[in-house]
């Protein structure tokens, strides 16, 4: 008898474990998912990931990075033109220093691109080949980028990019 009940025991154990390691990716999911919905409501858009949310016919797009793993979402694989992770032919504001947290693309050029919609900017990419991207605190400028350079490190206050 004590045999049967030390075999249900670790049975029990294994399957209680395994239980409890899927509940953290559970969460996970859950808490990019409210990210996900909260930027909706607040700012319009449609969910075209399960970590974005597109606006203009995907002309800008949010990639909300989780915050233990900014990586796991494919914020690698950079191009011959691109700046951090920003794709080549956009330009990106981060909510991490050196290009890292989430990230919102630009892909079309035009002015007063609000960036609100990320929170605090604390690092910008131009992956353009041509043209400049200006970031704006209020009206004063802050950051000038050049093609394909970026700043790592910007100042807090950013609300709006514009590019020529």
């Amino acid at each position: 008898m004590p045999r049967k009940f030390l075999v249900l025991l670790t049975a029990l154990v294994a399957i209680g474990s395994g239980m409890l390691a899927a509940a953290p990716a559970s969460a996970a999911t859950d808490e990019l998912q409210d990210e996900v919905d909260a930027v909706i409501a607040e700012f319009g858009g449609t969910q075209t990931a399960p970590n974005e949310v597109s606006w203009d016919d995907g002309a800008v797009v949010l990639t909300i990075a989780p915050d233990d793993a900014a990586s796991r979402f494919g914020f690698s694989g950079a191009t011959a033109f691109s700046v951090g992770s920003c794709p080549s032919g956009a330009f990106c504001a981060y909510s991490g220093t050196s290009y890292t947290g989430s990230r919102l693309t630009f892909s079309a050029c035009t002015t007063g691109n609000s960036v609100a919609a990320l929170g605090t900017v604390r690092s910008l990419a131009n992956s353009r080949g041509y043209g400049t991207v200006r970031a704006y605190d209020g009206w004063a400028t802050v950051a000038t980028l050049g093609p394909n350079t970026g700043a790592a490190s910007v100042p807090a206050g950013i609300d709006k990019l514009n590019c020529s």
